[in-house]
């Protein structure tokens, strides 16, 4: 009795532990008839098991139980031969990429409340990583949008700052073909023509180099022509270095 307890709690505890280090998205589960270990409902746990998008999945844990008829060795191997079915099944799927993890938990799991009938499973859990949205970038067609792009003083190179920026923007024009884009270069200080175009052209560069299409894009220069703030500090003079964009659709 007194290994039943510990087991229960050792298998009590892994399941514990996986929930803190992964995030459950669904819970299924085989059901076996009497002493067997073919599924029951297996073409309902595969259409469940292919509605998963397995590129959103990290693991997939096996828990195999059993009732608590016959001795404790002949259940560990019944769960262990129902484990054997789902892992079969699921190599089937559209899943068959994801790892799997496995517990053995036949008689020892401590819910004996239940009839014996809901004890002959195996209980699918479906674990992946939570699917956190990047902020994207917020813009009104046809108006000018500041990118937050900016650049190193006298140069068409970008800030670190900038990246998360340029990758907004590249995510935004790889998820919308229809969009295109002017970009508009800027400098502080001293007329610079030159430089101003340079800068729209850097950006313009790096989504091409990035999969966007050059034929939606287009760069010009306004030089210091549309300074955002007065040239009184870095700081502001570093705001006035940028690459400002007006999105627009092709009637």
């Amino acid at each position: 009795m007194k290994s039943i307890i510990l087991s229960s709690f050792i298998a009590f505890l892994a399941t514990s532990c996986f929930a803190q280090n992964e995030i459950l998205k669904d819970s299924l589960s085989a059901s076996f008839a009497y002493n067997q270990s073919d599924i029951l409902d297996a073409e309902r746990l595969l259409t469940q098991l292919d509605k998963q998008d397995a590129a959103l999945l990290t693991v997939i844990k096996l828990i195999g139980y059993t009732d608590s008829t016959g001795s404790l060795k002949r259940n560990r191997i019944l769960a262990a031969d129902r484990i054997t079915s789902v892992e079969t099944l699921l190599k089937s799927s559209g899943s068959k990429e994801v790892r799997v993890e496995v517990i053995n938990a036949n008689e020892t799991s401590g819910f004996r409340i239940a009839p014996d009938e809901l004890n002959r499973r195996v209980d699918v859990l479906i674990y992946g990583k939570n699917a956190v949205e990047k902020p994207k970038l917020a813009f009104e067609l046809n108006k000018p949008v500041n990118l937050n792009i900016n650049f190193a003083g006298g140069q068409a190179v970008f800030l670190s700052t900038s990246y998360p920026n340029l990758e907004k923007l590249k995510a935004l024009m790889l998820e919308d073909t229809t969009l295109q884009v002017k970009l508009h270069g800027h400098v502080c200080c001293d007329n610079d023509m030159p430089l101003s175009v340079k800068r729209a052209e850097a950006v313009k560069k790096y989504l091409i180099s990035n999969g966007v299409d050059k034929a939606r894009m287009s760069a010009e220069g306004f030089s210091n022509t549309m300074e955002l703030f007065p040239d009184d500090s870095e700081t502001h003079m570093s705001m006035n270095r940028r690459v400002e964009a007006i999105f627009y659709r092709k009637e």
